[in-house]
């Protein structure tokens, strides 16, 4: 085994070999918005802790009044790299718990991860790969080959792929599936753009101004999953209105955003 393993290491190149280890020494932040998951939080944090990936988590935990900040807690005591930040004060919003929790990660490549673990873990390390390989933002999309919608409402993924479509065809994103807040990013991305919305039009609204601001956007396939236990927070109707209004950006200067 440790002559083979010398063969391959002979047959690289020092710049390879620089390369990977950077790849590999590459720690990424993930950030979980949480309000009243006690029901999902346990097993999601396991599953991410199970991740080959050098990482923090953050749980960033959105006046939850059900125990989920006594849960994760418990579990920081127990694990390394776990992190919560507590939204007792202000909006509650996923886009603000988002925001919020991505300003204080340590790590330059940040991943968004929902907290009703409807999102395939597995897809970061295509992610993250992406990122290595020069793109800003990478998304999770269930509307490209390899991706699917899985359990989730037909008519949902039709509004939600139909909306990337339209923003496509406005914007020239290149992508499919600006609507899906499972998405890895460079941590300059975030800090370099005007973000706004407090609400779940974050998603669209952060890939609609990173595209505009110049960075390179990419995807890669991802299946959703309806979430496990507790109660969606997300209102089609409101949020169709409040995705649409993004498409006044059509008519803004990118040096503003």
């Amino acid at each position: 085994m440790f002559r083979q393993r010398m063969k391959v290491w002979k047959g690289l190149n020092w710049i390879n070999v620089i390369l990977m280890f950077v790849s590999i020494q590459k720690m990424i932040s993930i950030i979980v918005p949480a309000h009243n998951e006690k029901k999902n939080i346990v097993f999601l944090i396991n599953d991410l802790l199970k991740l080959k990936l050098k990482k923090e988590i953050i749980i960033s935990n959105d006046h939850s009044t059900d125990g989920t900040r006594k849960i994760v807690e418990k579990m920081m005591k127990k694990h390394k790299g776990i992190r919560i930040l507590n939204r007792n004060n202000g909006i509650k919003g996923m886009g603000f718990t988002l925001a919020d929790g991505t300003k204080i990660a340590k790590y330059p490549y940040v991943v968004w991860v929902m907290g009703d673990r409807s999102d395939d873990l597995n897809t970061i390390y295509d992610m993250v790969e992406k990122l290595d390989q020069g793109y800003d933002v990478v998304f999770g999309s269930r509307y490209i080959r390899g991706g699917s919608i899985g359990d989730n409402s037909k008519f949902k993924a039709l509004m939600s792929g139909g909306y990337s479509f339209v923003a496509n065809l406005l914007f020239h994103t290149g992508v499919h599936d600006i609507g899906n807040a499972f998405r890895a990013f460079k941590k300059e991305v975030f800090n370099r753009l005007k973000i706004e919305r407090g609400d779940f039009s974050i998603s669209p609204e952060m890939a609609i101004k990173a595209h505009l601001a110049g960075f390179k956007l990419g995807e890669v396939p991802t299946t959703y999953k309806k979430r496990k236990e507790g109660m969606s927070k997300f209102k089609l109707f409101n949020m169709g209105i409040r995705d649409v209004s993004l498409f006044k950006l059509f008519f803004v200067n990118p040096k503003k955003l």
